[in-house]
């Protein structure tokens, strides 16, 4: 990857610029969350409620195209028949997870989301043979690899980190003057936990059309990186900002599961980089 070492392609791949905005973004919203959550706190919001079904969205989009990417990219991978297996698996998972939570969260939209993800995949087919026709193939692989660990990331990383803290919802509290807690004491184990927030770690998943530009030259243009970087970052931020309206998560949360899928792209990019030249 000829750019790695500038411009937008040093900023995804740094980690340690990562890990300092995390950390002071933590350090901020750790003694406002309490006030954040009051003042933005709105039932039934419907700009939350737009992106609280938006926000699952990347993952399933992610996974599938990826999955596709696998196996449009065989001929250059070490296992192929490894690679079929986890390429099935990705996108049954990842559909059935998109389906799942569309269904948990709004059923109304259950079906239009099924018509979505069978429209995705027959253009994430067209869209992959178009690339491997015109672009990298080493490149679509490198990129893929890093796609699909964040996606598991995104999905099983936050899941299980929940359950070591079990932080209650803002929602969920009487009186948020006495029963507010940190999001770094451990609670018992409950049915539904706000720390990480799950719907942020998948929402920046959206981060990874940046990467984009490694295999597609077109794209390695000013106009480009504003548009990439503009749309992820409007994914993101509102689908962050969304699930504080509804009293979902705390600002910590949502600041911790972007962060974790920024995390896991940063690491991935550089593991690939060193590792498949």
């Amino acid at each position: 990857m000829d750019e790695k070492n500038r411009g937008i392609y040093a900023l995804v791949g740094n980690l340690y610029l990562w890990l300092l905005i995390f950390v002071l973004g933590m350090v901020i919203f750790t003694f406002t969350d309490l006030p954040i959550a009051k003042a933005v706190y709105h039932f039934n919001d419907t700009y939350g409620k737009i992106f609280e079904i938006l926000g699952v969205v990347p993952t399933s989009l992610a996974g599938i195209f990826f999955a596709i990417s696998n196996l449009k990219t065989l001929r250059i991978a070490h296992n192929r028949r490894l690679a079929v297996l986890v390429s099935g698996l990705a996108i049954f998972l990842f559909v059935g997870f998109n389906l799942l939570s569309i269904f948990m969260l709004d059923r109304q939209w259950f079906l239009p989301m099924i018509l979505i993800d069978i429209i995705f995949i027959r253009i994430s087919i067209r869209a992959n043979d178009y690339i491997v026709s015109h672009a990298t193939t080493v490149e679509l692989r490198k990129v893929m690899l890093v796609a699909l660990f964040s996606t598991l990331v995104a999905v099983l990383g936050q899941t299980l980190i929940k359950y070591g803290f079990n932080r209650p919802r803002f929602f969920t509290l009487t009186d948020p003057d006495t029963q507010f807690t940190y999001w770094f004491v451990r609670h018992p184990i409950a049915h539904d936990s706000s720390f990480p927030s799950g719907h942020s770690a998948q929402a920046a998943l959206t981060y990874v059309l940046v990467l984009f530009k490694r295999f597609l030259p077109k794209l390695r243009t000013k106009k480009w990186d504003i548009f990439l970087w503009s749309i992820s970052f409007i994914v993101t931020g509102s689908t962050m900002l969304a699930r504080m309206f509804l009293g979902a998560h705390y600002a910590t949360d949502v600041w911790a599961g972007a962060f974790l899928t920024f995390f896991t792209i940063s690491l991935s990019v550089r593991y690939v980089d060193r590792t498949y030249k």
